[in-house]
């Protein structure tokens, strides 16, 4: 009870100076932290968000994950390395969910690729951009391992990754190599990638989009 008692003062308080309808996730999220009142840092934080997000809602799983277990320090590099790319000074919260071991760990991969430094730029800005929905990068790994179906060679291949970023890298992409299979076996190497050149949605669609 004590702790219900304190989740509903936390949520007045943070209703009121916040000028919001709704906080009891966020108040709750904080009780569970260990917090019992909305200390300085909190405030700091919050503050931060405010200044470099284009908005940002109380209740929005992000700004409660980073505000309530990530230090005002680590939230500042996660803005520093998405600033670093994306070239832009404001953000929305879903970009801030990219950390920079996360990041660093693209980067490390991309380099290994031998792109050109336009390229990788290119790649970083658009994976930035994802943020929340950015793959893991073993998963980014496996992808461009599976791109040797179409053997390719390494300036086509370090293009075709480039030009199509926003589908390679996004989580929601899911059946890649069913894809690059598929292509294989209906049309050959060389007609199977003319045809994913020529629609790389199927990336993001998967099987059922070339059937």
């Amino acid at each position: 009870m004590e702790e219900l008692k304190i989740i509903r003062d936390l949520n007045k308080t943070i209703k009121e100076e916040y000028i919001v309808d709704n906080a009891y996730e966020f108040s709750m999220a904080l009780v569970n932290a260990g917090y019992t009142e909305i200390s300085d840092d909190i405030r700091e934080k919050i503050l931060f968000l405010k200044q470099i997000c284009k908005e940002i809602n109380l209740n929005n799983y992000w700004v409660i994950s980073l505000v309530t277990y990530h230090s005002l320090d680590d939230i500042k590099a996660r803005y520093g390395f998405y600033k670093k790319y994306s070239e832009n000074t404001r953000c929305d919260i879903d970009n801030l969910a990219l950390s920079c071991e996360k990041g660093e760990a693209y980067v490390s991969l991309l380099a290994r690729l031998g792109l050109s430094s336009e390229q990788m730029n290119c790649i970083m800005k658009t994976i930035v951009n994802q943020g929340s929905i950015v793959k893991s990068e073993e998963d980014a790994r496996s992808i461009i391992d599976d791109l040797a179906l179409f053997e390719l060679p390494i300036d086509i291949r370090n293009q075709f990754i480039c030009d199509n970023a926003e589908y390679f890298f996004n989580d929601y992409s899911r059946e890649i190599h069913q894809v690059f299979v598929a292509l294989c076996q209906k049309y050959g190497k060389k007609e199977g990638f003319a045809n994913l050149k020529e629609h790389p949605e199927y990336i993001r669609f998967g099987v059922k989009a070339i059937k």
